[in-house]
């Protein structure tokens, strides 16, 4: 059902993926921590199925979220449990773990470690490896993937991914999310034109929205 910003009117349907866009400090990630209800709007409303968000019990809301922040954690822990936390009660179920570092596509890189799936990802540790910046994101992308929520939220997911893996990842996700709602903020137009509607935001309002193509026609920011 439709996910209402009233205050700017802004609708989010199941099955719909929406690109946040706009220049540093234009209110993108305030935006996606009000939708996660981390703290409440001043002025206006959110609603789910018409409901006001503050309706909802917050440990029910997020556990239908999944989300991925630009500056998210790494684990020095196994590549396991680095990707099970995300749902910390399937943490020992290897085949759904692998199923997620597939979908965003690290599992070739963690199958070609010593210990594959049980080995650490701190070099401190007896065959610890350090990943990239790219492989951490794609180790935090599957963290989320695996959680199999009906709203996921991607914040810059593949800012240090290279093109051609990021096409992959892209394509894996976009079979993954469907029947959900899948918000993602980024820069790269090669990502954002993806998606089924593009709001562009400046000084913390949405000032266009709409498809790439209907954006372009409009010449606008």
């Amino acid at each position: 059902q439709p996910w209402v910003l009233q205050g700017i009117n802004l609708y989010i349907k199941a099955n719909q993926s929406l690109a946040i866009v706009g220049e540093n400090g234009a209110g993108k990630t305030t935006l996606i921590k009000l939708l996660c209800r981390f703290y409440d709007p001043q002025k206006g409303e959110i609603l789910i199925d018409g409901l006001n968000l503050k309706k909802f019990n917050r440990g029910q809301l997020w556990g239908n979220l999944a989300v991925l922040f630009q500056n998210f954690e790494g684990y020095p822990f196994t590549a396991r449990e680095s990707i099970g936390y995300g749902r910390v009660e399937e943490v020992k179920n290897l085949d759904l773990i692998v199923k997620s570092a597939q979908k965003s596509v690290i599992h070739h890189f963690i199958d070609n470690l010593p210990l594959k799936y049980e080995n650490p990802l701190a070099p401190e540790f007896e065959k610890g490896v350090d990943p990239s910046m790219g492989q951490w994101q794609r180790i935090g992308l599957a963290r989320v993937l695996i959680r199999n929520a009906q709203i996921t939220i991607l914040d810059e997911p593949t800012s240090n991914v290279d093109p051609k893996s990021e096409e992959e990842v892209f394509k894996k996700i976009s079979q993954f999310i469907k029947g959900k709602i899948l918000i993602l903020i980024s820069h790269r137009f090669s990502t954002v034109r993806r998606a089924n509607k593009i709001c562009a935001m400046k000084e913390g309002k949405i000032i266009e929205q709409g498809t790439h193509e209907e954006l372009m026609k409009k010449k606008g920011i």
